[in-house]
């Protein structure tokens, strides 16, 4: 699997490993790689870039998704950001329909409202956020619907594939033995959880790429050409 990943010790530190493993990463696996869901009879104007599995990923998608990821700081050139971008959009798509499928994750408003608070913060003003949507054509409405989705994945992931992923405490020790030269002057108590957290994210994304793979292998995926 590409660089489009979108981009979670004891169990209250789970949940932050597991987010941290999610730039499937954090960047573009939260925020690049959401899509619209909309039939393929839908969109009559917007140009379809994608189908998976009859729902579409339009030329608007990939558009906002590009310019969160450049917005927040990915510096790739165009040709390689929106290459890795759709890719990444389509794993999304994948996903999403799987957690409705399975239906054992729910998103509430309340959830939704508190990441774009989040997403605000990240832009440094309620000025500047605005701007930014207004610069994209895009309404909040519709930033609303991709960061839901965002969730909506993240909590799947988190339950299909990190409650089964184990890093144990010898893997943690093996790994610091190994690799001394990295935490030279520092005891293995003061640097186990950040090992472990390390371990988890790694052993979650290898978990993550099989499961899309599967999933990849028996869609109906078709990429327009641009």
């Amino acid at each position: 699997m590409n660089n489009s990943r979108f981009q979670y010790p004891p169990r209250s530190d789970r949940g932050v490993c597991l987010r941290s493993a999610y730039p499937f990463v954090l960047i573009l696996f939260l925020l690049c790689i959401v899509g619209s869901g909309r039939s393929v009879y839908a969109e009559l104007v917007d140009h379809i870039v994608a189908a998976v599995n009859q729902e579409v990923i339009t030329s608007s998608d990939l558009t906002h998704a590009v310019a969160l990821n450049m917005r927040l700081g990915n510096n790739k050139d165009q040709k390689t950001l929106e290459s890795e971008t759709l890719e990444g959009l389509i794993n999304r798509r994948l996903l999403v329909q799987e957690a409705r499928r399975l239906r054992f994750v729910e998103i509430t408003d309340q959830d939704i409202s508190a990441e774009t608070e989040k997403l605000k913060k990240r832009f440094g003003s309620d000025k500047t956020f605005n701007d930014f949507l207004s610069e994209q054509g895009m309404t909040e409405q519709e930033l609303s619907r991709m960061l839901g989705e965002q969730l909506l994945v993240e909590h799947f992931v988190e339950k299909k594939v990190g409650l089964f992923v184990r890093v144990n405490r010898d893997q943690v020790q093996n790994f610091f033995d190994q690799n001394a030269a990295l935490y030279q002057g520092k005891s293995f108590p003061e640097v186990q959880k950040m090992i472990y957290a390390l371990l988890l994210k790694r052993k979650t994304e290898q978990q993550l790429d099989q499961y899309v793979a599967e999933l990849r292998s028996k869609a109906d995926i078709r990429i327009n050409p641009r």
